[in-house]
């Protein structure tokens, strides 16, 4: 061993018996053993002592006892990179696109959070580059902040020298080109390393490093390469669609070495890939969960992600990493922060996705951070890779990565600043989302509406954080301030949470509760007509209240005018009433709220109450109504509302069977307008109304209805997940698939009678007649034609049932919404075959049921509980 190792200890001009002396101190023997070993007096091991002491550095024997360690060590890494033990996974371009760039520049950083995999793929590089010599691994973990990186350096190159001597010998030993060097976990050392760096470049004109850190050395001809986390599964379901991408890969391989036999099925397909985009696609996340499948299945392990720091501990020894929990990875990072950086990170932690730098600015930026050394602090913990940076459109956006989110978290609940910083996070997005309502109403739409989709998660965090403190009033500010432009902000299912929460209590009271009022009965009309139209007669109630009392309005806002007030109750019980059966009255309100907020100079108020026009009985009115509010909207900058305008007048085309020409351009028109607003409500609502239009002309698009059935049902649009369900009842219908047709048919007609809307339950009963119709012309074909005749008249005759239950459903129709043309046919069928009189009692019967049409969704059941189906 002695002798490999001369030249470097002729460097440091140790003589060949000292050489021998080195390792035998090394080997922790005294000098009278090493005189006798190799034949000297102890004098002379003393002397030589001595001298390696001056030679090699150091105080005392134990000095040399660790750089004989050192000298080993260094000699073994020299020659021998470690091999990982478990298989490299994924990373294909990034392997590629590093590859290239080591051939081109002679200084490349790998970036990236702590667990992303940085210096796995330098080794695995190092393993495989060959037209670079062999590379030598240097590792800075183990050094301190502000230790001796030069004696790293040496130690890994086998260099022994002296302190002040070591540059010049780590110069001498990369002068002739037989290395190139992977200097791992540079992040705490950085300035340091990049000064030993820096120099050695300069003076050595084939050196190539491949460094690793959590940001940048900045050095001069330094190419920076960001690791990012794995690619994350697509959007669907299926092992196929999980092993395509790297987090999945490595999930998959990882498990299956930890639980032999493991494999992604179609059983936990969904939940290893929920997992994987869970956990940010981060390999170290992603090898620790992977571990846990020896005791948990996929779905354990995701139930129990909520406390990832607890649950991801205890990695593979042998790992090139050195961290075996993902909080160790993590803290790692932290500690090297100063108090500055720690506070701004744990603040940033109330994001709970991304966000832009002016917003953060507003919400981390009080004591004591100062904003105007915010920008400084926040460019530092993008530097060390905390903080991830992508572009969207023209705009920067931040964000944290899961993992580092609730570990700063934790951090920020610990120093007990979290009650404060979400307060700052929350009052923030509720302001500003009110602000927003001129932009939405036609000023700047399509920006206002990419601002709420962008921050839905914040407002969701937001109105989380009111209900938890039990500030309604924070909630409903939000809620209420942007009022009557929710039709503009469209449906979500979380929106009608927050309002079922929040109702559950009674409403503020003064202007707060009017404005409350008014939003409760445009919004509730997607999902219970009834309880919208009580809201509508609560705020109307106001009004005549502070009327009949002449006196200014306890409900009105500063600097509001009453009369305003009242065009808006109006409006608001016009809106609820054009769904029930009192559509003529809620003609006359609308009419009158429009005339008043044309009075008032509120274009785009009269726009809304004109097209609250839409199930007036003057159908050529009605769509004249419509293009006038459809024109306005237009001029007011509103392309959501005028594209509802245009779905509005398509629909009852439809239904009237009229102006079908136009019907294709006015949904073109309306889709185009819906994607230039940026509203996805509209743009569904379109394509329910064509695929609608295309079955009144004897097509029947099923997969477009079952398509369209779940995006209505999960933005809480019942009413349109209702005309989905009879359209897939009809086009069942018409396959012959009757029982198919049935089920959908029976399930879209609860649901519009749950929700209050005449008109679709009218419908829904009419098709329900005519599917029982159908099948008791089925039952007759299928028995003898005379002595089916003969039995249609007895009692319990199951033909006679389907026809008797048809003429009921008709009636009930007939009750909710009359004069239906095309039903006509089927009332003489019917007739035809039961008889006048039994089809007028059963009809009569069917119109009781439906006198008021609360009790006819009571009684719905009972028509439809006979069904032998």
């Amino acid at each position: 061993m002695g002798s490999d190792a001369l030249p470097d200890l002729h460097a440091a001009g140790v003589t060949p018996r000292e050489s021998e002396v080195l390792w035998l101190v090394g080997d922790r023997l005294q000098n009278q053993e090493i005189a006798a070993r190799l034949r000297l007096s102890e004098r002379t091991v003393e002397s030589h002592v001595s001298s390696l002491l001056r030679k090699l550095g150091g105080t005392n024997r134990l000095a040399l006892v660790a750089a004989a360690a050192r000298l080993r060590s260094g000699h073994e890494s020299r020659r021998v990179l470690p091999t990982p033990l478990s298989s490299f996974v994924g990373r294909v371009r990034e392997l590629e696109e590093v590859r290239g760039l080591l051939g081109a520049y002679r200084m490349v950083t790998l970036t990236g959070p702590a667990g992303t995999g940085k210096t796995r793929l330098a080794l695995h590089l190092a393993h495989s580059v060959t037209a670079l010599p062999p590379a030598t691994l240097i590792d800075l973990a183990p050094v301190s902040a502000g230790g001796a990186v030069e004696r790293a350096f040496a130690d890994a190159l086998g260099v022994v020298g002296q302190e002040h001597r070591l540059r010049r010998l780590i110069r001498e030993a990369l002068a002739g080109g037989g290395h190139w060097l992977i200097v791992d976990n540079c992040e705490h050392v950085t300035a340091t390393a990049a000064a030993l760096l820096a120099e050695l470049l300069a003076t050595t004109d084939h050196l190539h490093v491949l460094a690793t850190s959590h940001g940048a050395l900045h050095l001069t001809g330094e190419v920076v390469y960001e690791i990012p986390p794995l690619p994350l599964p697509a959007e669907i379901d299926g092992p196929d669609a999980v092993l395509e991408s790297g987090s999945g890969r490595l999930f998959a391989d990882r498990a299956a070495a930890a639980s032999p036999g493991f494999a992604v099925t179609p059983g936990n397909a969904r939940q290893v890939a929920t997992i994987c985009r869970r956990l940010d696609g981060l390999p170290l996340a992603i090898e620790l969960a992977a571990a846990r499948v020896r005791f948990f299945t996929p779905a354990e392990l995701l139930a129990r992600l909520h406390d990832r720091f607890a649950l991801l501990t205890d990695g593979a020894h042998g790992s090139p990493s050195r961290h075996r929990t993902l909080e160790e990875a993590l803290a790692w990072s932290y500690e090297l922060l100063s108090e500055e950086e720690r506070l701004l990170l744990e603040r940033c932690s109330v994001f709970p996705g991304d966000f832009d730098y002016d917003t953060a600015a507003r919400v981390v930026a009080y004591p004591p951070l100062e904003y105007a050394h915010l920008v400084r602090t926040f460019s530092r913990l993008l530097d060390r890779s905390l903080i991830s940076v992508h572009r969207r459109d023209e705009s920067t956006e931040y964000r944290l990565l899961e993992s580092v989110r609730q570990f700063a978290h934790r951090r920020l609940a610990a120093r007990g600043g979290a009650g404060t910083a979400h307060e700052h996070h929350a009052r923030h997005h509720l302001r500003h989302a009110v602000s927003t309502v001129p932009d939405l109403r036609g000023r700047d739409q399509a920006g206002a509406l990419r601002w709420l989709n962008r921050r839905s998660a914040d407002l969701a965090a937001a109105l989380r954080w009111a209900l938890d403190r039990d500030d309604t009033t924070a909630a409903w500010e939000f809620i209420a301030g942007i009022g009557t432009a929710w039709e503009v902000v469209g449906c979500s299912g979380e929106l009608f949470d927050w309002l079922d929460e929040l109702l559950r209590r009674p409403l503020p009271g003064g202007a707060l509760g009017f404005r409350a009022a008014i939003t409760c009965a445009v919004v509730l009309c997607y999902q219970d007509t009834e309880r919208a139209r009580e809201f509508a007669a609560l705020a109307h109630r106001m009004v005549a209240r502070d009327a009949e009392h002449d006196r200014a309005p306890a409900h009105a806002t500063a600097g509001s005018d009453a009369e305003h007030d009242r065009a808006l109750a109006l409006l608001a019980l016009g809106w609820t009433l054009r769904y029930g059966e009192r559509s003529a009255a809620a003609l006359d309100h609308a009419v009158e709220a429009a005339g008043m907020f044309e009075r008032l100079g509120d274009d785009w108020h009269r726009a809304l109450a004109l097209s609250a026009h839409v199930y007036a009985s003057d159908v050529p009115a009605t769509l004249a109504r419509l293009a006038q509010a459809a024109d306005l909207f237009g001029r007011l900058g509103d392309h959501v509302k005028q594209a509802n305008c245009l779905n509005q007048m398509a629909v009852r085309a439809i239904e009237e069977r009229i102006h079908l020409d136009d019907v294709p351009g006015w949904l073109a028109e309306a889709a185009r307008l819906a994607r230039t607003g940026g509203n996805d409500h509209e743009r569904l609502h379109a394509e329910i109304y064509l695929a609608t239009f295309d079955q009144h002309l004897g097509n029947h698009p099923i997969a477009r209805f079952a398509a369209l059935l779940p995006e209505f049902r999960r933005i809480g649009d019942l009413r349109c997940a209702a005309r989905c369900l009879l359209g897939l009842g009809r086009a069942a219908a018409s396959g012959g698939e009757h029982e198919s047709a049935r089920r959908h048919l029976t399930e879209g007609t609860r649901i519009a009678a749950d929700l209050g809307d005449v008109r679709i339950t009218a419908t829904g009963l009419r098709l329900l007649a005519a599917s029982d119709h159908e099948t008791g012309l089925r039952l007759l074909a299928a028995s003898d034609h005379e002595t089916g005749l003969r039995r249609l008249t007895a009692s319990g005759d199951e033909a006679g049932g389907h026809f008797g239950r048809a003429a009921a459903l008709l009636g009930a129709a007939d009750r909710l919404a009359p004069s239906a043309p095309e039903s006509h046919g089927l009332v003489e069928a019917l007739r035809e075959r039961l008889g006048a009189a039994a089809f007028e009692a059963a009809f009569a019967e069917g119109r009781r049921t439906a006198d008021d049409h609360r009790k006819a969704m009571a009684g719905l059941p009972e028509i439809l509980q006979t069904s032998p189906l």
